[in-house]
């Protein structure tokens, strides 16, 4: 009597690297990254919140395709030599253009947030002329206030 190995009787043989996954999120992640990053040089933000999206999918990607690594980091050590230099320096690549990003990101909120704090305290200092009536009809002008402004703080 022979013995059959389905793919359901095999035995579990642990984690294993997705490596193509991995390859994929990462070089997908580094082209996207220097886009925005050049978007970001040029304070072009809609550029930026276009590509949102797929920056989030593709970090979840790598972040699963690596997670074998980080709980295994002998499962380097299944890769083909090739393979290992392939990924060493995509993955160095990744790490500067992910420096890159960080600082240019925020560089840009710091100049979102100088900018709203300078024309905040320029309303604050700006006294606003208006015609203010009280209840008898007549000018008031103790009824005047001043105006208000309001920006989203979450630039």
């Amino acid at each position: 009597m022979t013995d059959i190995l389905h793919d359901d009787d095999t035995p579990d043989s642990g984690p294993i690297i997705a490596f193509d996954d991995l390859m994929f999120a990462c070089t997908n992640l580094c082209e996207l990254l220097e886009i925005e990053n050049e978007a970001l040089l040029s304070h072009d933000v809609e550029t930026v919140k276009i590509l949102t999206e797929n920056k989030v999918s593709l970090s979840r990607l790598y972040e699963q395709a690596m997670q074998p690594m980080v709980t295994s980091p002998e499962l380097a050590e299944t890769l083909e030599p090739e393979q290992r230099d392939e990924l060493m320096a995509v993955g160095l690549r990744l790490q500067e253009l992910t420096k890159v990003n960080t600082l240019r990101l925020e560089a840009e909120m710091e100049a979102y947030k100088r900018v709203m704090d300078i024309l905040a305290d320029k309303a604050k200092k700006q006294k606003i002329n208006a015609t203010n009536y009280g209840r008898a009809g007549t000018f008031d002008p103790s009824c005047a206030t001043g105006g208000s402004l309001t920006y989203n703080k979450s630039l």
